[in-house]
């Protein structure tokens, strides 16, 4: 018997047949009417060109043809529904997984330590790979999250611009600060617009962004940016700036990050700049996926409400 052939709802009124031995109550069982379910009958008889079950003084009793077929369907059934209704599991410190984030390097240096030992500690077989973006601000396209990377974290700031098929949630916000040299040649504990506006600055820019919020607002007050230094990352910045009379503006988290250690200052901009947003976007077809949850609320757990203090 070819299996495409088979109506395989009418594996359920065999099972409801088995089970309650009268056709009324095997209607009620499955939510039939009376005529439907006397109609599913004679299909499945029909089927298996046998009669299945025959009218006794005890009920419907099965042939021996469906005596043989009972003990199969009733494990094939089970083990469908067992399929289909058990709640997926996922086990962090059992699993191979590979997950592919899209970050900037912000991201790499202030979540990816805490990431890291929170792996090592229950899921140590479970492996990163971070790749980088074309663009600073501009979020991923939608297919790029539903074929190429489990989740993007970046500085997207207007989510309802978003493709419909894209969720997202904001891991914090930040301002942005000034950050340079203790040793700063003219500047001391402040920086005023003139002295940031004639500054010699370094300035991050990623692949194909042209011209910034801070040149626009500069211009609008009259002056221009020397951005004698320019690179397509954050990680340099700090280290530029402190062997320098170079400013730079960066998020805040990431100048307390290393002020300590490269003996720096972090000022306030005196521009009105807005806050740095940093988010988590994933595509909607993850959305219920086990592992993809997990990965998501590893990186929650990372994200601190308010940036670590200055010392």
């Amino acid at each position: 018997m070819n299996l495409q052939t088979i109506d395989l709802n009418l594996l359920l009124v065999f099972e409801a047949m088995l089970s309650e031995r009268n056709v009324t109550r095997a209607a009620k069982r499955l939510g039939l009417s009376q005529p439907a379910m006397s109609n599913a009958l004679t299909r499945l008889r029909r089927t298996f060109d046998d009669p299945l079950f025959l009218r006794t003084t005890s009920g419907m009793t099965p042939t021996p043809l469906a005596q043989s077929l009972s003990g199969p369907v009733n494990a094939a059934l089970a083990q469908l529904r067992a399929a289909l209704e058990e709640k997926r599991e996922f086990n962090p410190a059992a699993s191979e997984q590979v997950f592919h984030l899209l970050a900037n390097d912000y991201v790499e240096i202030l979540l990816l330590p805490a990431m890291l030992q929170a792996l090592h500690k229950s899921a140590s077989r479970i492996r990163l790979r971070f790749h980088r973006p074309r663009n600073l601000f501009e979020p991923p396209a939608a297919s790029a999250l539903k074929d190429s990377f489990d989740l993007a974290l970046g500085f997207y700031a207007d989510t309802l611009t978003l493709d419909a098929s894209i969720r997202s949630e904001k891991l914090w916000e930040e301002k942005n600060v000034c950050l340079a040299s203790q040793n700063h040649s003219s500047l001391r504990g402040k920086v005023s617009l003139r002295q940031y506006a004639e500054a010699d600055h370094v300035a991050v820019f990623y692949k194909d962004e042209g011209q910034g919020v801070i040149d626009t607002l500069l211009a609008q007050k009259g002056y221009a940016r020397k951005a004698v230094l320019q690179v397509p990352h954050f990680a340099s910045v700090p280290f530029a700036v402190a062997g320098s009379d170079l400013i730079a503006t960066i998020p805040e988290r990431l100048g307390n990050a290393f002020q300590k250690q490269l003996k720096l200052q972090v000022l306030p901009v005196p521009l009105n700049l807005p806050p740095f947003r940093l988010a988590m976007l994933w595509h909607e077809r993850f959305h219920n996926d086990p592992a993809h949850q997990w990965l998501r609320s590893l990186v929650l757990k990372q994200c601190v409400a308010e940036p670590p203090d200055k010392k």
